[in-house]
């Protein structure tokens, strides 16, 4: 299996695993009504230890005390403690309070294994994440029903089942690479289930068998022990090996989620309008936290290149350079705002065709304004061209008779004539704006651009120190426009 598709396999694993345990909270509610937490925690795991001993059918015999004493901390902060400090918590504090601190969890897997791996580190794109699924979490939780009690002890317990899940999530990569993952999960259930049991006995005793009599209530403990305890931590533990801890645990986010729907279903209870912003912002959370190192939100507005006028640019140098054709925005690109052709647009256009460049205008226009314009400069043109939808550059490609590869664009917007290139594969030149008068709605949107500008150019020097090259706002060389 390539990596790709390893990592790809990873993401549905830990997807499909969170679907799970995320209605294993209706479940519980409905065997809480049978039984305390600890009987239903010593049930849940001991079918699950049963399945996995019947699908492997060995025992194994105990590693060394380093080995051991390792899958016994496992078992003891993601099982036993993580269960305990959970159940015990909805007796104290809301379920509210107990869903948002568990659903910290990944901050908390995060900054341990930035402290205590090699390959996992603390990034600003893990606490963006972070902060964006956490509101999403907050409003999947409330639901509408903006309540919140805090409780110390309640509280406490809640974080201290986050903090064990991420010691379980860290000390586990250490061994999820080196074990077999069926038989690791059954030692971490046979070390829950001798944890488990005298807390049992020392409560209410062993669970009666009579509620196990009701269909309902069967098929709950089932649910927990096969599929909630079983199956899942093994698909985990494989998410985990993957994608890595830090990405698998980003997937708890959509935990009050699935609960959210699952309760819908099963419970009726009502979706509202901020528990289906509040999903939204999960995915985006996560989707953020995913993000490669270097990715930014805001690339598919960048240019290629941002100079300060259409007439500053080498266009003998992006000949020699192998481009063919050019797209030209109209109004504030070549000429003011509404300004007819001038000579300065005419000489350029006469000097582009005695190059050898293919022409064409691509405005947003109607025709009345754009049809004198190209006339004038004897090119063809695209009116009203819809950008930033491709179909208008793609058109006036078609009327040059270049391609993607040997074709510029040239404008003064980024969210219609950057972001239209950049969608439609062509290399995007931004220049700036020749007149500030412009229509309102231009006004707006040029407040929009100048952070999204300022982020550009602060990439840029990151990526090259010397901006008087990569930019072009000064001293532009051939190189620089070399196809690559």
């Amino acid at each position: 299996m390539t990596r790709d598709r390893k990592k790809t396999a990873g993401h549905i694993l830990a997807l499909l695993t969170i679907t799970v345990w995320g209605t294993t909270f209706v479940a519980t509610k409905t065997l809480l009504n049978h039984y305390d937490a600890l009987q239903i925690m010593l049930m849940r795991f001991f079918i699950a230890w049963v399945v996995l001993f019947l699908f492997t059918r060995k025992l194994e015999k105990p590693g060394g005390v380093k080995e051991e004493l390792g899958i016994f901390v496992l078992s003891l902060s993601g099982i036993t403690l993580y269960y305990y400090f959970e159940n015990t918590a909805l007796s104290y504090t809301l379920a509210a309070n107990v869903s948002i601190i568990l659903a910290a969890a990944p901050v908390f897997t995060a900054i341990l294994a930035h402290l205590f791996t090699r390959d996992e580190k603390l990034s600003g794109r893990t606490w963006a994440g972070f902060f964006i699924a956490m509101t999403g979490v907050v409003l999947v939780v409330f639901n509408g029903a903006f309540v919140l009690k805090l409780n110390p002890l309640g509280d406490a317990l809640s974080l201290l089942a986050a903090l064990s899940w991420a010691v379980y999530s860290v000390v586990l990569k250490r061994y999820v690479g080196h074990y077999d993952n069926w038989i690791l999960t059954r030692k971490m259930l046979f070390y829950a289930l001798l944890l488990t049991a005298p807390a049992t006995l020392w409560g209410k005793g062993l669970p009666p068998l009579n509620p196990l009599f009701r269909g309902d209530v069967l098929f709950c403990i089932l649910f927990l022990g096969v599929l909630g305890s079983a199956v899942c931590y093994i698909t985990w533990n494989m998410a985990i090996r993957q994608i890595g801890v830090v990405n698998t645990n980003n997937y708890i986010y959509l935990n009050p989620f699935v609960t959210m729907v699952c309760a819908a279903m099963v419970l009726k209870e009502p979706i509202t309008a901020a528990g289906i912003v509040g999903a939204v912002l999960i995915v985006g959370g996560i989707l953020v936290s995913e993000l490669p190192k270097g990715f930014s939100l805001l690339k598919g507005f960048y240019p290629k290149e941002y100079l300060g006028s259409t007439y500053e640019i080498d266009f003998e140098g992006l000949y020699q350079a192998g481009w063919r054709g050019i797209l030209f925005d109209v109004d504030n690109t070549l000429v003011p705002h509404d300004a007819p052709a001038d000579a300065r647009s005419i000489a350029l256009f006469e000097r582009l065709h005695q190059i050898g460049f293919s022409t064409c205008l691509i405005s947003n226009n109607k025709e009345p304004r754009v049809m004198p314009f190209a006339k004038a400069l004897h090119t063809p043109y695209v009116y009203k061209a819809g950008k930033p939808k491709p179909r208008g550059y793609q058109e006036g490609m078609r009327r040059m008779g270049t391609e993607k590869s040997n074709t510029l664009f040239v404008g003064d917007q980024l969210f219609t004539d950057v972001w239209g290139a950049n969608l439609a594969g062509i290399h995007s030149i931004l220049v700036k704006p020749m007149n500030p008068k412009e229509e309102i709605q231009i006004v707006l949107k040029r407040y929009l651009e100048k952070p999204v500008i300022h982020c550009y150019q602060r990439r840029q020097k990151r990526v090259n120190p010397f901006p008087g090259i990569e930019t072009g706002e000064a001293g532009m060389n051939k190189e620089r426009f070399t196809k690559k």
